[in-house]
């Protein structure tokens, strides 16, 4: 059997070390324990057992070659990662001491948000970001900052939690997207659910389980892995694809707010 073009997604997201085994339920089939991951220290192959499911595949040589080399020479030694505890670096200060970031929160419709203390939304002045705080509940354990301009990447991660940026205290819904403007955008209506990127990972599922229904709205040009996400997550807690036509932090909040009201049961 062919596997769908969001495993190989999936299957890099999983936590594991070079030369280190995964098995879990099969997230195609469903399957118990029948689904298998090697990490050989240059790649991924992975493995369904079930007779009626057979998946299988590889990554291909994309993992990190540091980590590779250090498993080949000494192949009984784990690589050990931690998650070492967030510090809040001292050049974050207020939003409102940058009048660009403030303009920015606004244009992606996460301003109200931010006023409303749904959000904890920051401006750090030496990378000329704004900033996100990420929360395990009440306390910060992470940060996604936003270039505002200059050179670098779109999005930076300040540390390494792998926990989602959540906005809103609708515990019965939630909204999973892809960036934390989104998640803000949608929270005076839903738990807006911020995985940051367009990979699941087993920590977002697990946050995610705590919700008593789930709407996937990624971008229109991730429908793929959305859909992916809809099969997956729909073994835990009931799931539902909305159809987006346009990124959510992009319409007037009338529209936003009947798009999203038009899912509510």
């Amino acid at each position: 059997m062919k596997s769908p073009s969001w495993l190989q997604g999936y299957v890099e997201s999983l936590d594991i070390q070079p030369m280190g085994r995964y098995r879990s339920d099969c997230p195609v089939c469903g399957k118990k324990n029948t689904f298998s991951v090697n990490d050989d220290g240059m790649q991924r192959l992975w493995f369904c057992f079930h007779a009626d499911c057979n998946v299988s595949g590889r990554t291909g040589i994309k993992l990190s070659r540091d980590f590779a080399k250090l498993a080949i020479k000494k192949p009984t030694q784990r690589v050990n990662t931690p998650e070492s505890k967030f510090v809040i670096p001292d050049t974050f200060v207020s939003l409102s001491r940058n009048l660009d970031a403030e303009l920015y929160v606004k244009s992606v419709n996460a301003y109200d948000a931010y006023l409303s203390g749904r959000a904890d939304i920051r401006y750090d002045f030496k990378r000329n970001r704004v900033v996100y705080m990420v929360k395990d509940g009440r306390n910060i354990v992470d940060a996604a900052g936003r270039l505002l301009n200059g050179t670098g990447s779109k999005w930076y991660r300040y540390g390494n939690s792998k926990l989602p940026f959540i906005c809103g205290a609708n515990m019965d819904y939630a909204c999973l997207v892809e960036d934390a403007a989104s998640a803000c955008a949608v929270s005076n209506i839903f738990s807006g659910v911020g995985i940051l990127g367009t990979n699941l990972l087993p920590e977002h599922i697990k946050v995610l389980s705590n919700y008593q229904k789930i709407f996937v709205a990624l971008d229109k040009d991730a429908t793929d892995k959305a859909l992916g996400m809809v099969k997956i997550l729909c073994r835990h807690v009931p799931t539902k694809l909305m159809v987006l036509q346009r990124d959510l932090k992009n319409l007037t909040k009338e529209e936003r707010d009947e798009f999203l009201r038009s899912y509510i049961d």
